[in-house]
């Protein structure tokens, strides 16, 4: 069984086919790269932001040290040259609350006794001021604290109020963290991340260990609440898409934008406050952050998660920070800013698809008007010459205003009609020798004809017959008029 040939296009399809294809080709060269770029610019605005929230967040964590190691070197230098007499209650009240005053971003100044005994300005959160006597009694194991609350609004701070109770349970000061923090390194300033008592508030201390003739006398220290760093990042978050959040090498939360994420929920083991573990926000930017971090070794990367739920794709940023053992991060949902893109691929696609159709309409039409209509015109001319139907006249007269175009299609057309005429010139000439020349042979055959019959017996002996017969008419007619003269 053979197999059948396709058909091949015709010039006309050809022209559409090529002219759309060009069209198309150079609409997704614009579309395309411009795409790609678009998708690519993403990583780049993301490693942007994040360093912007790392630079940022790396000079406020160095400002609030440096304040604070400031601060400390002024406690150290006071108390440990008896500038400040410790024992006189007053004037270290009044020093402490000055400190306080004089640093906003401190939440407490504080000093813890060897002895068990704490003395501390605390920076409330209704801006009020407090400072904490809380006595040790080591037979009872209990603890007495009074606590002064001082109005901040005016120049100097003003008591207004004055409560001694017992603490429960009992406080004393070399059990805290940012004691036992000093404590091992002495001389040297200690970090201590962990969650306030007083208010369940996560903050961080800078202390140092007072020492007099070798002997630690106890730990002054500089208190920082971390909600500071959670509005500090929200302050560089703005109105950008995300989350943004600390952690340390243990993955406790330590500050995020996401502020109320920031206060502690898990207890430890003893009762005790404690900082909320990463994997156990409840936020669901920072529970994707939580679950792609725990998935990649490396804490200093750029991450793209797809959540397994949802489909849904995050750019997640992490930095370490200069200071302690921090990590800053960022989660952007991959959507908040190709939403944007993704109405300009539309409108921009919309736009290439309306210029393609158009271009390729008015492309079309003027390859159908200038190429492919007077080709067609000539083809069909040649094909009525090849049917032998062709009609000099008429035939022509489509092809004459293309004679009067000076590209190739109209110098094709001006030698298509000279050749014409010529071939209709001697279509004629060779139909009036084939009319002679049939003449011609049509006589020559009857004069064939005849001299055969000629030549033939029966017409001999029949010319003869006649021929006697003539002459015996001829003879009778003589006798007939010898008789009548």
């Amino acid at each position: 069984m053979t197999s059948r040939l396709r058909r091949p296009l015709g010039l006309k399809a050809t022209l559409v086919g090529s002219v759309f294809l060009t069209v198309s080709a150079t609409a997704a060269i614009v579309y395309l790269p411009w795409a790609i770029t678009a998708r690519r610019n993403i990583d780049t605005i993301v490693a942007q932001v994040n360093q912007e929230m790392m630079v940022g967040t790396s000079k406020e964590v160095e400002r609030l040290f440096t304040n604070a190691q400031s601060a400390q070197q002024v406690l150290s230098s006071s108390f440990g040259q008896d500038l400040i007499d410790l024992t006189d209650l007053d004037a270290t009240r009044d020093f402490m609350l000055g400190v306080l005053r004089a640093y906003p971003n401190f939440t407490w100044v504080q000093y813890g006794d060897a002895g068990g005994d704490f003395l501390g300005a605390q920076r409330g959160p209704d801006q009020r001021l407090y400072f904490h006597h809380r006595i040790w009694d080591a037979d009872r194991q209990t603890t007495t604290t009074t606590i002064y609350t001082f109005d901040n609004s005016g120049t100097l701070p003003q008591e207004i109020r004055r409560e001694t109770k017992s603490m429960d349970p009992p406080f004393y000061a070399p059990e805290r963290p940012w004691y036992q923090a000093a404590i091992k390194t002495p001389g040297q300033p200690a970090e201590t991340v962990y969650v306030y008592r007083s208010n369940q508030v996560p903050g961080m201390d800078v202390t140092v260990t007072l020492s007099r003739d070798g002997e630690i006398m106890g730990v002054i220290g500089i208190g920082i609440e971390l909600t500071q760093l959670s509005d500090y990042l929200e302050s560089l978050q703005q109105d950008r898409p995300g989350a943004a959040f600390i952690i340390n090498d243990q993955r406790d939360l330590i500050a995020s934008t996401v502020v109320q994420e920031a206060m502690p929920t898990q207890v430890s083991v003893d009762g005790s406050p404690q900082l909320q573990r990463f994997d156990a926000v409840q936020d669901p930017l920072l529970q994707r952050a939580s679950r792609a971090i725990q998935a990649s070794p490396a804490l200093d990367d750029l991450l793209r998660y797809t959540d397994s739920q949802s489909g849904d794709h995050y750019y997640i940023s992490l930095t370490r920070l200069d200071y302690l053992d921090w990590t800053v991060g960022t989660i952007i949902p991959e959507a908040d800013y190709m939403a944007g893109i993704r109405r300009n691929q539309q409108l921009l696609l919309v736009v290439i698809v309306f210029f393609t159709i158009c271009t390729a309409a008015i492309a079309i039409g003027l390859a159908n008007r200038l190429i492919a209509q007077p080709v067609l015109n000539i083809a069909k001319a040649a094909t009525k010459i090849e049917d032998e139907t062709f009609d000099l006249d008429q035939d022509l007269d489509p092809l004459a205003a293309i004679t009067t175009r000076q590209d190739e299609i109209g110098r094709l057309a001006r030698i298509f009609r000279q050749m014409a005429h010529q071939v209709y010139q001697r279509e004629q000439r060779l139909k009036q020798q084939i009319q002679a020349f049939q003449i011609e042979i049509d006589e020559s055959k009857r004069q064939r004809q005849v001299k055969e019959i000629v030549e033939t017996d029966f017409f001999q002996d029949l010319a003869l017959k006649a021929q006697a017969l003539r002459q015996r008419q001829q003879e009778k007619e003589q006798n007939q008029q010898d008789e009548d003269g």
